[in-house]
């Protein structure tokens, strides 16, 4: 077992600790909420705010700790606090500084930790919050570490209070009334500091949840919206922060205008925003109210006479029709707000029973994902695409599947959203990338020297290594051109990265592989992308194309991104096509190609073969194809 080092700062350290007053261990009740919260979000047994001394650890809130009177040699959170960022062990009986641990092989039995410290206002580590499992976890997210870092911020803000309160305190027994005076201004900016958001003045996110307990512990119905800016971060990349406080600052302007009286404005993050507001009883008047808050938002804001639009994502959650829990209200809000950025961004969505399910089963999900990937599990089917004057083959989108155990073939809707933020995403699309180009190469050495492979991409794969150059790697082992492929991006991926993705495509575009933009006319900054980014093809929605002979808005735009494809020299390709009259409509406008049900569904590559009458040769097969595929690339 490793004992956990000694900061350089350790002295100032446990000065500090000492300021908040906690020489007689009593748990703190204001933390209390916090650690319940990360219990819940987090689907774990054990969370704790655990304060490191000299050489113990004082429990400052727990849940589901129990009686522990723990020494600083075997605590998890003695690590942590010496580390930036959150700590992460997937399983403490695999990692080398607790695989012998008293608490790992003890009847505690501590098989998963993630903790995160928590600072002083001078910055010194006073302590943890930690999240704990006696089963190991593969799959906590970078989206569950800022989470775990956004609790972590809401407690230390109580622990500041604390000691605000404790300062006073000792200020009234010491220094008399004059003294205190002086203190009460100290303490003012303290609580100042501790409560609102330096930038905006806002109440900040621990301030805001102690307004929703507030506000729930009365009778009467009220509603949370949570806000999150779509691509501020392009914002504040290309004109910088400077510009970008000036556009928050008129974004909290209008937030504000908004509510007037009717509730309160906080800021939560840097480009998220919550809003609580008062006599709001149903649904559709809260999503009302969002959308007009969205209408507003998007507005053009004028910086140095040059028009800045920014859109907004929405999640809207009510009590008591949701619930009367805080925490379940701020969670149901998080979760169309989630769902919200998910259907494509700058929209709102109001709380469904059925996203918390859809959450759960992410979650069971992720957990599988991991077996699924050494196991083989994930298989890959292929929808033809053809060229619509003549019905020829131009190629084929590969469309992953989960051949689940127990559950049968799953379909991509099921488990996409836990791959997309799990840390297998970019092995998953590693192997989708190969897979897909070992049967384009079968194919072409059949006789389809034209044949397009079509791979859809994971935001992830751009974060990991040189994904230009596994790409060219990967054509190059199966000795296909670049022509041949053809990688697809949507919008999400895009602006969640924006500069680095863009200066990748490039560089694949320059080699001569494909990019096409993938759902198109779904998002807001459609138009924008089309300027900026080597695009070659654009795909036509299927929920335009299954609506353009019934809806004249529909009509309007496949029309208009047909003229906007010819303009910009790009091929397009409509998606969905399951009706004659939608492919004859669609030939007649200009549409180069399409593919569907009408055309054919997604089929295994031996039913393809049959369906299109490709003679494939046997000595060509990949030594990578097969079910072992997934467990070679994460071995």
């Amino acid at each position: 077992m490793k004992c956990p080092p000694v900061l350089p700062t350790e002295v100032e350290r446990l000065q500090a600790l000492s300021e908040y007053g906690l020489v007689d261990e009593k748990p703190l009740l204001s933390l209390d909420s916090v650690v319940r919260i990360a219990a819940r979000m987090f689907g774990m047994p054990v969370a704790a705010v655990n304060m490191i001394g000299s050489d113990h650890v004082f429990f400052a809130a727990s849940i589901g700790v129990g009686e522990v009177d723990m020494s600083r040699d075997v605590s998890f959170c003695a690590h942590a606090i010496t580390q930036d960022g959150v700590m992460v062990v997937p399983d403490a009986t695999s990692d080398e500084r607790f695989h012998d641990n008293p608490l790992v092989t003890g009847s505690a039995n501590l098989r998963f930790y993630a903790g995160v410290p928590l600072l002083s206002a001078g910055g010194l580590p006073l302590g943890a919050l930690c999240v704990i499992d006696s089963k190991p976890h593969q799959d906590f997210t970078s989206d569950d570490m800022s989470r775990l870092r956004e609790l972590a911020n809401m407690a230390a803000d109580r622990l500041e209070l604390r000691r605000i309160e404790v300062s006073a305190e000792r200020a009234v027994q010491s220094g008399g009334l004059r003294d205190t005076a002086a203190y009460q201004g100290d303490a003012g900016e303290l609580y100042r500091l501790a409560n609102f958001d330096m930038l905006t003045g806002l109440a900040n996110r621990g301030q805001f949840f102690r307004q929703v307990e507030e506000a729930l512990a009365k009778p009467t119905a009220v509603a949370v919206v949570m806000i999150d800016l779509d691509g501020f971060k392009d914002i504040n990349d290309t004109l910088g922060h400077a510009v970008g406080d000036g556009i928050l600052r008129e974004i909290v302007y209008r937030l504000e205008s908004c509510v007037r009286d009717a509730g309160i404005v906080a800021r939560i993050g840097g480009d998220e925003f919550a809003i609580l507001l008062n006599g709001v009883t149903d649904a559709q008047k809260a999503l009302i109210v969002s959308n007009a808050i969205g209408d507003e938002l998007g507005k053009p804001i004028m910086v140095d006479d040059q028009e800045i639009r920014v859109a907004a994502s929405c999640g809207v959650s009510l009590a008591p029709l949701h619930t009367n829990n805080p925490i379940e209200l701020l969670g149901n809000a998080d979760l169309a707000l989630f769902r919200a950025k998910t259907n494509g961004r700058g929209r709102s969505l109001v709380f469904e029973p059925s996203l918390r399910m859809e959450a759960t089963a992410r979650r069971l999900y992720g957990m599988e994902i991991h077996r699924a990937v050494k196991q083989g599990e994930f298989l890959l089917v292929y929808q033809p695409q053809i060229r619509l004057s003549d019905g020829a083959l131009t190629g084929a989108e590969a469309l992953i599947r989960w051949r689940h155990p127990t559950r049968g073939l799953l379909s991509p809707a099921t488990f996409l959203p836990a791959l997309e933020h799990g840390p297998l995403a970019p092995t998953v699309g590693s192997w989708v990338l190969d897979e897909a180009c070992a049967q384009a190469a079968l194919w072409r050495r059949s006789g389809m020297k034209f044949f397009r492979m079509g791979v859809n991409l994971f935001g992830a794969q751009f974060r990991v290594g040189d994904f230009a150059e596994e790409v060219m790697a990967t054509l190059d082992k199966h000795g296909l051109p670049p022509s041949s492929l053809e990688l697809e991006i949507t919008e999400n991926i895009v602006l969640d990265h924006d500069d680095f993705v863009l200066e990748t495509l490039q560089e694949l575009r320059q080699h001569g592989v494909g990019i096409a933009f993938d759902d198109f006319g779904t998002g807001f900054a459609s138009l924008s992308l089309l300027k900026r980014y080597p695009l070659t093809r654009i795909k036509i929605d299927r929920s335009f194309i299954d609506g353009m002979l019934v809806s004249e808005k529909d009509a309007s735009v496949v029309r208009a991104i047909l003229d906007m494809a010819k303009a910009f020299d790009l091929e397009t390709i409509a998606e969905g096509i399951e009706r004659e009259p939608e492919r004859d409509s669609l030939l007649r406008q200009g549409c180069t190609e399409g593919q569907g049900y009408l055309i054919g569904k997604p089929m295994l590559a031996t039913h393809f073969a049959e369906a299109f009458n490709i003679v494939q040769p046997r000595q060509a097969r990949s030594p990578y194809r097969g079910e072992s595929a997934l467990a070679i690339l994460s071995g």
